[in-house]
């Protein structure tokens, strides 16, 4: 008798549901505070295995379906941060549109999933391509079933009460300051920088690592100390009255558009590398499809025929939306719209998949944290604004509203689409070195998009009434400055409204061009010589975040650094085997510690919606804030310090 595979399991999908619904909101909130998400996979793959070992049977194909569902959670949430904030900015929205979002996010990470499965054999047969995240999540899964392996959940369960606690006093009780920033008037020019106190900020700096930040930060100080100082004596000081606020001015009008052409060339730059390995790959394809519904457990795939067809249904709902929106854009008739819809639809669609592919790609080359995504969808938001305006007539009543709606719906489509690629690709391959039926991989995938689809829009709701989104409040008397930077969508939403207008300043985009063009000959010679990299997208990150983010990210890729060497020495001291369960240990802190503070920021919006008030909680006046600001120096230092000792400390593995 065959033995039954304990897999797509009821228990395995309301754990991997639950987690989906969790590391959404938390990565919502992260990514509209700092413009980055911190990876679901590995966090829930861990959370899952330690609920699974509560029933008496479970197996690692269990835990791949949840941690497969629970991933989606954060990618739908990176989607949805990076473009639908710019209706709040652009004022075309005073709150988020749900029955908007949902159809636009649906329907397109729905045909990001059927994408996903076309390219699936295609990438995991690349041999060039290794899937470091996916072979990391993989390692966590095979470790499911074995009795010995330490109980990781402990370290990103502690990490989590660390940061929660953490941010608790810092953004609720607000005894702890967030961050500081000081800006400097030297002549008719202004200077300065910041550093921000937050622990989830500095742990994705750790997980990235100390040389994309070495040059963040490299490039923050050319943008705060060389080009601020330049465009502030050139344009002058808005306010003599608040430097600060005339500093981010500057910042926001004149660098930071320099950032988003550095990161529309690393797009275009990425994309012409890996058009010989894509074509090669969509060559196989034809092949490979024809065996899509192989009766071999570890090869079948959903039926590619009624794959297909459900990209034509998903087309529908945006075709619908096409409609109704070109009928306040233009005169032409239903007939004519049609058309126009129909043509917008299939461009989407080839985009999409061009942007999937090199995503899914990118993926597979350095992991999935590291695809450039924001560079590829700036150049969607090009190619669909410049698109819409030969089907719109800008001269009807209320049009640049209408086309920025209909826009920034079509962004969030290809957002969709392309961000669940770039994550499904790494489940797969942490699926196959499992075992996983893809079949029922790419089932829980659906399950998890519409589940995340539904809630995710809710989400943004509670943080925006919350919070404030890019200097734009919900309500009167919160603090503009103190709102979540929402820099993605900041930057589409700059982007789309200058272009509609006419008054995108093409030359600050050139030059942000120039020097990522300069950017990629230093990262050339540094691959070849072995001695260094330079990432563009680090570059645009640099110029694009502001001061306090970069500072901190930078801080924690320098811990990144330290804890490395000395595990480097521990290796070579004859324990490797120490060295990797300390890598795994201190990697689990630092998701913990991002998630905790993710989740806290999420869990404080509801009393400060309840009382219209992010001091709903505060318990000190403003004369603390030199007290506070000590507070968290030392805070700080002690989270750093417990981060070293968990990715050094030998004695913890006594049994190896």
């Amino acid at each position: 008798m065959i033995p039954v595979r304990l897999e797509f399991t009821t228990k395995a999908l309301i754990i991997g549901m639950v987690l989906s619904i969790v590391f959404c909101g938390a990565n919502i909130y992260l990514g509209l505070k700092i413009g980055s998400t911190i990876s679901a996979s590995i966090p829930s793959a861990v959370l899952a295995m330690v609920f699974l070992r509560m029933f008496k049977k479970y197996s690692c194909l269990e835990n791949s379906i949840s941690q497969t569902t629970a991933s989606v959670g954060e990618s739908l949430a990176t989607a949805i941060i990076f473009v639908f904030p710019a209706l709040i900015i652009l004022h075309v929205w005073d709150s988020f549109h749900y029955v908007n979002i949902l159809i636009s996010i649906s329907t397109g990470a729905t045909i990001g999933v059927v994408y996903s499965i076309i390219l699936r054999k295609i990438l995991l047969d690349n041999k060039q391509l290794s899937f470091p995240e996916g072979q990391a999540i993989g390692k966590i899964l095979q470790a499911t079933e074995k009795s010995e392996v330490e109980g990781g959940g402990k370290f990103l369960v502690g990490g989590m009460l660390v940061s929660s606690i953490t941010s608790f006093c810092q953004v609720g009780l607000q005894i702890f300051t967030g961050g500081i920033t000081k800006i400097f008037v030297v002549g008719n020019k202004l200077v300065g920088g910041g550093v921000s106190f937050s622990v989830a900020i500095m742990g994705a700096g750790f997980l990235i690592g100390f040389m994309p930040m070495f040059v963040a930060f490299l490039s923050l100080i050319f943008a705060w100390c060389v080009l601020l100082p330049i465009f502030s004596s050139i344009h002058g000081i808005k306010d003599s009255n608040d430097i600060l606020g005339s500093a981010f001015f500057i910042w926001k009008n004149y660098i930071r558009p320099i950032g988003v052409g550095t990161f529309i060339f690393a797009g275009f730059a990425t994309i012409s590398t890996l058009v010989g390995p894509i074509m090669r790959g969509l060559k196989e394809s034809a092949t490979a499809i024809k065996k899509i519904t192989s009766h071999d457990l570890k090869e079948k795939d959903l039926n590619v025929n009624k794959l297909l067809l459900l990209v034509l249904i998903m087309c529908v709902p945006i075709i619908i939306v096409l409609l109704e929106q070109f009928s306040k854009l233009n005169n032409y008739g239903f007939t004519i719209n049609l058309i126009f819809a129909i043509i917008v639809i299939l461009v989407l669609l080839i985009i999409g998949f061009a942007i999937a592919a090199v995503s899914g790609y990118f993926a597979g080359l350095t992991g999935s944290t590291a695809s450039p995504v924001s560079g590829l969808l700036f150049i969607a938001v090009i190619v669909v604004t410049l698109l819409l305006l030969f089907v719109c007539d800008r001269s009807l009543p209320n049009a640049k509203k209408y086309m920025l709606e209909t826009i920034i719906f079509l962004i969030g489509f290809i957002a969709g689409l392309s961000v669940i690629t770039n994550g499904s690709i790494q489940d797969f391959k942490s699926g196959q070195m499992v075992g996983s039926t893809p079949y029922k991989q790419q089932l829980a995938l659906f399950i998890g998009v519409l589940l995340s689809a539904f809630v995710a829009p809710l989400f943004m709701s509670l943080i925006f009434n919350a919070y404030g989104i890019a200097g734009v409040v919900s309500h009167v008397g919160m603090n503009p400055h103190n709102t979540l930077s929402a820099p993605q969508a900041s930057a589409v939403a700059a982007l789309t409204s200058n272009i509609l207008g006419g008054s995108q300043d093409w030359s600050l985009i050139l030059y942000g061009m120039m020097i990522a063009a300069f950017t990629m000959i230093l990262d050339y010679i540094g691959n070849k010589t072995g001695k260094y990299r330079c990432s563009m997208v680090s570059v645009g990150i640099g110029i694009y975040l502001p001061p306090d983010i970069i500072t901190a990210i930078f801080i924690g890729g320098c811990m990144r650094l330290i804890v490395d060497r000395r595990q480097i020495k521990i290796a070579n001291q004859g324990f490797k085997n120490e060295k990797v369960k300390l890598q795994d240990k201190v990697n689990l802190l630092v998701c913990g510690l991002i998630a905790g503070e993710s989740l806290m920021g999420l869990i404080l919006a509801i009393p400060f919606v309840i009382y219209q008030s992010s001091d709903a909680l505060k318990i000190v006046s403003s004369d603390f804030r030199s007290v506070s600001s000590l507070l968290s120096v030392i805070v700080t230092l002690l989270v750093l310090y417990f981060t070293y000792r968990t990715g050094t400390k030998m004695k913890l593995d006594k049994k190896s």
